[in-house]
Protein backbone atom coordinates (compact mmCIF):
# COMPACT_ATOMS: atom_id res chain seq x y z
CA UNK A 1 0.00 0.00 0.00
CA UNK A 2 1.31 3.42 -0.94
CA UNK A 3 1.55 6.31 1.47
CA UNK A 4 -0.76 9.22 0.63
CA UNK A 5 0.44 12.80 0.96
CA UNK A 6 -1.73 15.85 0.26
CA UNK A 7 0.42 18.87 -0.59
CA UNK A 8 -0.50 22.15 1.06
CA UNK A 9 -1.66 23.68 -2.27
CA UNK A 10 -3.88 20.62 -2.88
CA UNK A 11 -5.37 21.03 0.60
CA UNK A 12 -6.13 24.66 -0.18
CA UNK A 13 -7.75 23.61 -3.49
CA UNK A 14 -9.93 21.17 -1.58
CA UNK A 15 -10.88 23.75 1.04
CA UNK A 16 -11.83 26.24 -1.66
CA UNK A 17 -14.02 23.69 -3.44
CA UNK A 18 -15.78 22.67 -0.23
CA UNK A 19 -16.27 26.30 0.81
CA UNK A 20 -17.95 26.97 -2.54
CA UNK A 21 -20.32 24.01 -2.21
CA UNK A 22 -20.97 24.82 1.44
CA UNK A 23 -22.33 28.20 0.29
CA UNK A 24 -24.86 26.29 -1.81
CA UNK A 25 -25.69 23.34 0.42
CA UNK A 26 -24.06 21.53 3.32
CA UNK A 27 -25.21 18.20 1.88
CA UNK A 28 -23.61 18.96 -1.50
CA UNK A 29 -20.36 20.06 0.17
CA UNK A 30 -20.25 16.83 2.15
CA UNK A 31 -20.90 14.77 -0.99
CA UNK A 32 -18.06 16.38 -2.98
CA UNK A 33 -15.71 16.23 -0.01
CA UNK A 34 -16.32 12.50 0.45
CA UNK A 35 -15.93 11.75 -3.25
CA UNK A 36 -12.62 13.60 -3.52
CA UNK A 37 -11.24 12.02 -0.34
CA UNK A 38 -12.39 8.55 -1.44
CA UNK A 39 -10.55 8.98 -4.75
CA UNK A 40 -7.41 9.79 -2.77
CA UNK A 41 -7.90 6.71 -0.62
CA UNK A 42 -8.18 4.51 -3.72
CA UNK A 43 -4.79 5.78 -4.82
CA UNK A 44 -3.21 4.22 -1.74
CA UNK A 45 -4.36 0.82 -2.97
CA UNK A 46 -3.71 1.34 -6.68
CA UNK A 47 -1.28 4.25 -7.04
CA UNK A 48 -0.67 3.69 -10.74
CA UNK A 49 -4.34 3.50 -11.68
CA UNK A 50 -4.48 7.01 -13.08
CA UNK A 51 -3.34 7.76 -16.62
CA UNK A 52 -0.60 10.26 -17.35
CA UNK A 53 -1.82 13.86 -17.35
CA UNK A 54 -1.60 14.86 -21.04
CA UNK A 55 -1.28 18.58 -20.27
CA UNK A 56 1.86 17.91 -18.21
CA UNK A 57 3.60 15.48 -20.57
CA UNK A 58 6.04 18.23 -21.58
CA UNK A 59 7.57 17.89 -18.10
CA UNK A 60 10.08 15.18 -17.27
CA UNK A 61 8.13 13.70 -14.35
CA UNK A 62 5.33 11.14 -14.50
CA UNK A 63 2.32 13.21 -13.42
CA UNK A 64 -0.94 11.25 -13.29
CA UNK A 65 -4.56 12.03 -12.52
CA UNK A 66 -7.73 10.47 -11.21
CA UNK A 67 -11.04 11.89 -12.37
CA UNK A 68 -13.65 12.59 -9.68
CA UNK A 69 -17.28 12.93 -10.77
CA UNK A 70 -16.17 14.08 -14.24
CA UNK A 71 -15.56 17.50 -12.71
CA UNK A 72 -12.31 17.36 -10.77
CA UNK A 73 -8.91 15.78 -11.28
CA UNK A 74 -6.63 14.77 -8.47
CA UNK A 75 -3.27 15.39 -10.08
CA UNK A 76 -0.56 13.40 -8.38
CA UNK A 77 2.93 12.03 -8.59
CA UNK A 78 3.74 8.47 -7.54
CA UNK A 79 7.36 7.91 -6.55
CA UNK A 80 9.11 5.82 -3.89
CA UNK A 81 5.89 4.24 -2.61
CA UNK A 82 4.40 7.70 -1.97
CA UNK A 83 1.43 9.14 -3.79
CA UNK A 84 1.66 12.94 -3.57
CA UNK A 85 -1.52 14.77 -4.50
CA UNK A 86 -0.37 18.09 -5.90
CA UNK A 87 -3.57 19.67 -7.14
CA UNK A 88 -7.33 19.29 -7.17
CA UNK A 89 -8.07 20.65 -10.64
CA UNK A 90 -11.50 21.84 -11.74
CA UNK A 91 -11.78 20.46 -15.28
CA UNK A 92 -14.05 23.33 -16.31
CA UNK A 93 -11.07 25.70 -16.28
CA UNK A 94 -9.07 26.47 -19.36
CA UNK A 95 -6.41 23.78 -19.91
CA UNK A 96 -3.75 26.45 -20.45
CA UNK A 97 -3.91 27.32 -16.74
CA UNK A 98 -2.96 23.78 -15.81
CA UNK A 99 -0.21 23.56 -18.41
CA UNK A 100 1.28 26.87 -17.22
CA UNK A 101 0.93 26.14 -13.50
CA UNK A 102 4.03 26.67 -11.40
CA UNK A 103 3.14 23.78 -9.06
CA UNK A 104 4.88 21.18 -11.16
CA UNK A 105 8.58 20.51 -11.58
CA UNK A 106 10.19 19.32 -14.76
Amino acid sequence: MAQLNWSEPARRDMEEIIRYYESLSHKTALFYSEEILNAGDRLMLMPEMGPKEPLLEHLDRNYRYVLVLRRYKLIYLYENETCAILMVWDCRQTPKRLKDSDRFES
